[in-house]
C-alpha cells in the first residue's frame, strides 16, 4: 500500500504492506526471445544481433556496443537457419530481408573465438591453467580442476572426460591440439585443466555457444550445469 500525504506512516503493516526493503526482494531475470525458434532465455545464453538499415541487415553485437535496435538468437545452427530461411528475421524486422545464415554463423564464430582466445590467454597468464597430461592428472588428483578442456584430436580423450565427470568438473571439447598450443604458448597441446571457477564458467559458456553453432560436429561441452551457461 502506498501512503498518501495525510495518512499515518506509523500504522502497523497490513497484508498489502511490507517492511522488506525493495532491494532485498527477488527479481526475475529478464529474458529475450530467440528470433529463430521463438524460445525464451536469459541474454547470457543468447547472441545479440544489431539491426542495420540495409544489407547485411543484422550483424553480431555481443557487447551491445553498436547501440540501436537489437535482435536475439540462440547460438544454434538450426535457429540461424530458421530465422534466415523461414521468415524469422522478416517477421522481427517487419520487412523483407535476405540474410545468409552461413555468413552470419561465420561472423558469430569469429567473435566467440576471439573471446575464447582472450580467456585462454588470461588463464595462462594468471597461472590458473595446468597444461599437459602430467599437470592435468595432478590437478585432477588434488581436486582443483573446475573444468577440463580437451582438443578434438586428443588421444585418450574418453578417460579424461570420465575423470572430470567423477570429479564433478565440467569439460570442453573444442579446438585442435595446434589451436590450443598456439593459445597457451605450446607447439601442440591436448588437454588443459582450468582451476579458477570464474574462468571455467566463462570458457564453458563461450565454448558451449560455439558447439551449438556446429551441431552434429565433434565440438561440445558437458559436466556440471551452471545457471546462465550455454
Amino acid at each position: 500500500m502506498i501512503h498518501g500525504d495525510d495518512e499515518d506512516d506509523t500504522m502497523s503493516p497490513t497484508p498489502e504492506t511490507t517492511t522488506e526493503p525493495l532491494d532485498a526482494r527477488p527479481r526475475r531475470a529478464s529474458e529475450r526471445t530467440c528470433v529463430g525458434c521463438r524460445g525464451k532465455a536469459h541474454p547470457s545464453a543468447l547472441i545479440r544481433l544489431a539491426v542495420l538499415p540495409e544489407a547485411p541487415h543484422v550483424v553480431p553485437d555481443p557487447k551491445g556496443s553498436l547501440g540501436g535496435r537489437g535482435l536475439w538468437i540462440m547460438p544454434r545452427w538450426s535457429c540461424l537457419q530458421r530465422a534466415a530461411r523461414k521468415g524469422g528475421f522478416a517477421r522481427a524486422l517487419k520487412r523483407s530481408v535476405s540474410v545468409d545464415p552461413e555468413v552470419l554463423r561465420d561472423q558469430i564464430e569469429q567473435q566467440l573465438e576471439r573471446r575464447l582466445q582472450g580467456l585462454a590467454q588470461g588463464a595462462r597468464r594468471s597461472g590458473h591453467a595446468k597444461l599437459g597430461a602430467d599437470a592435468v592428472e595432478e590437478s585432477l588428483r588434488s581436486r582443483r580442476t573446475q573444468a577440463l578442456w580437451v582438443a578434438v584430436d586428443a588421444a585418450r580423450r574418453e578417460p579424461l572426460e570420465g575423470a572430470a565427470a567423477r570429479l564433478g568438473a565440467r569439460f570442453v571439447v573444442w579446438g585442435t591440439r595446434g589451436q590450443l598450443g598456439a593459445w597457451f604458448g605450446k607447439d601442440l597441446l591436448a588437454v588443459v585443466a582450468l582451476e579458477d571457477e570464474g574462468l571455467a564458467d566463462a570458457i564453458t559458456e563461450v565454448a558451449g555457444k560455439l558447439a551449438g553453432l556446429r551441431e552434429g560436429e565433434d565440438v561440445r561441452t558437458g559436466g556440471d550445469d551452471r545457471p546462465g551457461g550455454a
